[in-house]
């Protein structure tokens, strides 16, 4: 247990990149369509059934706008136009892992992942939609990974759970299966198995499934999630840098429904019991016990339980109770002293209970482009850099690792000399939610070249 402390406190003491996703800001959830940029809320009905339960994504295109949606069986455009249907499960069955994530380095064009029963195999697409986001092209069969359908068929096991490389547009693919995780790379290049594979932690002696993950919002360590088994959770260490997982933690805090780290990475929300509770960063690093980690918790008030939990950057954890009211609470105020609850924040146009489920719903979970810049060296050691993120910046601060900086959105910037320097850029922005983050990148000059000067007598 001290391990998992020691991880959490490291994994949360550094806030290298604070997550600033637009399209976090709009969600297809329950049968709607949820608009968060307005106040309140804009909920409109969608009209398609919302059959799922964990782990259904979404994906924007590199201009933060939403770009196509997952509802439990189908992939959809950002019109709620039909592109694709899964083939047919057993026992006419939603899907774990459906995810729809940018393809590195290929603007408008995705990685669609789900299941096929006849191969029985998780099968990875590509939804080309550069020539027409609304209508792309669907190649079958980019690649494949191994599938179990177990349980009475009603616990398919093969999930992947996708996370950026740090400080890259590449990504890990963390796939569990029967009990292990095995890591792949995604780049530019297409998929690539590393070769490593992780037992997971058991719970009672069963094999754990692992049904959810979630990176932390620093963006350098990944939490994970809990199995299948009463509500526990497994923590793990991923080096988002290398992708070698360095250690899996348990944590047998039983009936924590759903957790979610809040927008100013100042706290741990959690539902556990009906009840909201909340655990200070700080505290994580005393805890040697699953007592102490309850103990070290505040009580933020009765939800009645919470099915999904998520903060949005504009602010405010959300929550989906898992009564099914027709309502999605808000914990305001979430990062100061006194948070307040409010319940029935949200009126969704179309009740959940419609809706085929099985214990609960689960948000959106959202993918967009990594944040960072850009460095594309030219002649002579000069190097032409760029800003990458979303545009709602007070200032920007670039240092080049030469003891030079800038405050440009785009600054071209001549080195003396060849060689590797680590170049930062703060980025610091409008609102105090939403804390300042220094993103790093190691650039190399290669194209230093003294120049030739003619004298003419």
């Amino acid at each position: 247990m001290k391990t998992l402390i020691s991880l959490l406190a490291l994994m949360l003491a550094t806030t290298l990149f604070a997550t600033a996703q637009k399209e976090d800001n709009v969600w297809i959830f329950a049968g709607n369509r949820i608009d968060f940029t307005t106040e309140p809320p804009t909920v409109t009905p969608v009209g398609i059934d919302y059959v799922t339960e964990l782990n259904i994504t979404s994906v924007a295109d590199r201009d933060g706008r939403l770009a196509y949606w997952l509802n439990g069986t189908s992939l959809y455009n950002s019109h709620d136009e039909l592109i694709f249907s899964i083939p047919a499960a057993q026992n006419d069955y939603y899907f774990y892992g459906l995810s729809i994530v940018p393809f590195p380095g290929r603007d408008n064009v995705y990685i669609f992942v789900y299941p096929d029963e006849k191969s029985d195999a998780m099968v990875a697409s590509i939804v080309d939609g550069s020539q027409d986001l609304l209508h792309p092209q669907i190649t079958e069969h980019y690649a494949e990974f191994p599938h179990y359908w177990g349980y009475g068929d009603q616990f398919p096991d093969g999930t992947p759970f996708f996370f950026q490389k740090y400080g890259s547009r590449d990504f890990w693919l963390l796939y569990s299966w029967f009990g292990k995780i095995k890591v792949y790379e995604l780049t530019e290049d297409g998929f690539q198995y590393t070769g490593k594979v992780y037992e997971i932690p058991k719970f009672d002696s069963n094999m754990t499934l692992l049904d959810g993950c979630d990176m932390t919002p620093d963006r350098s360590k990944i939490l994970a999630t809990a199995s299948l088994y009463g509500g526990d959770m497994v923590f793990i260490d991923l080096d988002t840098k290398t992708g070698e997982i360095k250690s899996m933690n348990k944590l047998e805090i039983y009936s924590i429904d759903a957790y979610a780290f809040s927008s100013g990475n100042k706290y741990l929300y959690y539902s556990n019991d009906g009840f909201m509770y909340r655990i200070p960063v700080e505290a994580l690093a005393v805890i040697s016990t699953d007592d102490e980690f309850v103990s070290n918790s505040e009580l933020v008030g009765y939800i009645g339980g919470a099915s999904d939990i998520k903060f949005l950057t504009s602010g405010g954890v959300y929550y989906m109770p898992s009564h099914g009211s027709g309502y999605i609470g808000v914990v305001r105020d979430c990062d100061s002293d006194h948070p307040t609850l409010d319940n029935q924040a949200v009126l969704l146009a179309r009740n959940p209970k419609d809706h085929k489920s099985s214990w609960y719903l689960a948000f959106p979970k959202t993918y967009c482009y990594p944040y960072g810049f850009t460095a594309s060296e030219q002649c002579g050691g000069e190097v032409h850099f760029a800003y990458t993120d979303d545009k709602d910046y007070a200032s920007l601060l670039w240092d080049f690792g030469d003891g030079n900086t800038s405050t440009d959105p785009a600054p071209i910037h001549s080195y003396a000399a060849n060689g590797e320097y680590t170049v930062s850029l703060t980025v610091n922005y409008n609102t105090a939610d939403r804390p300042a983050r220094v993103v790093t990148q190691d650039v190399f000059v290669n194209n230093n070249m003294k120049r030739l000067v003619i004298v003419r007598e």
